[in-house]
C-alpha cells in the first residue's frame, strides 16, 4: 500500500486550490482564514499542475497562499515537513499523493471555490469587487501588453491603459483597508493579486511614481 512519507515535496509545489467541500473549513475558528487564501483571476497565467504548464485560468479559484513570496504552502512548517492544519487540510491535499496522480486528478477541476461563494450575499465590498473585475480585467490587460511590448516606443496610448489599471487597483485596495478597516493580508483574497505583480508575467515593470507608475520592458 502506498502512504505519504511526508517529505513535503508536494507541498514545496504550492498550496491547493479550494473546493466547495473546503467551505466549513473557512467557517471554523481555527480553520482556514480569508488572510490564508489568494484569488487567482480568470485570465491570469497560472501553473497547471496535471498539465505541467502556465496557461491562462479558465476560471476563477482560490488558493492557499504560498510563503516567503514563493508557492510553497504557507501552512508548511518547513523544518520538519509537517502540516500546521493536517487534521483539517482540504480536499487537494487529502486526494494528493505524489506516487498516484489519480485520486487528485479526479477532483482537480471540478466544484472549485469562487469569491461568491466564501462571502454572503450583500456583503460591501461584493460591488467593489465587481467593479475591479471590469476595470482591471487580466484578459484585457494582457491583450493591452502584448500589444504595448510588440512596439513599445509608439504605444503610449497602451501603456496609459496599463497605468490606469495599476492606479485603480492599487487605489481600491488602500481604500478598502482605509474605510472597511481589513487587513492588507486579506487584499489578495478579495481583490486577487495585485496587477504590478500580473504585469511582469507579460514583460513589463510596474514601479510606483508618485500617484502613478512607471513602465518598462523585461
Amino acid at each position: 500500500m502506498n502512504e505519504c512519507t511526508q517529505c513535503g515535496t508536494c507541498c514545496r509545489k504550492g498550496g491547493p486550490a479550494l473546493h466547495n467541500q473546503d467551505l466549513p473549513l473557512l467557517k471554523e475558528k481555527d480553520g482556514i482564514d480569508l488572510t490564508d487564501i489568494v484569488t487567482l483571476r480568470k485570465g491570469e497565467l497560472a501553473y497547471d499542475q496535471p498539465q505541467g504548464q502556465v496557461l491562462p485560468l479558465a476560471e476563477e479559484i482560490l488558493k492557499i497562499k504560498g510563503a516567503g513570496g514563493e508557492w510553497i504552502c504557507s501552512f508548511l512548517a518547513q523544518s520538519s515537513n509537517v502540516c500546521r492544519i493536517y487534521k483539517k487540510r482540504p480536499l487537494e491535499c487529502q486526494k494528493l499523493f505524489c506516487g498516484d496522480p489519480e485520486p487528485l486528478l479526479e477532483v482537480y477541476s471540478k466544484e472549485r471555490l469562487s469569491r461568491k461563494d466564501v462571502l454572503p450575499e450583500g456583503h460591501p465590498v461584493l460591488e467593489l469587487i465587481e467593479e475591479h473585475d471590469r476595470k482591471c480585467d487580466p484578459v484585457k490587460m494582457a491583450e493591452i501588453a502584448a500589444s504595448a511590448i510588440e512596439n513599445w516606443d509608439e504605444s503610449e496610448g497602451l501603456k496609459s491603459d496599463l497605468r490606469e489599471m495599476l492606479i485603480f487597483d492599487s487605489t481600491i485596495r488602500e481604500l478598502v483597508m482605509e474605510k472597511a478597516g481589513l487587513p492588507e493580508e486579506s487584499m489578495d483574497f478579495f481583490f486577487g493579486r495585485p496587477m504590478s505583480i500580473l504585469i511582469k508575467g507579460y514583460g513589463i515593470i510596474a514601479t510606483p511614481s508618485g500617484k502613478s507608475f512607471s513602465l518598462r520592458k523585461l
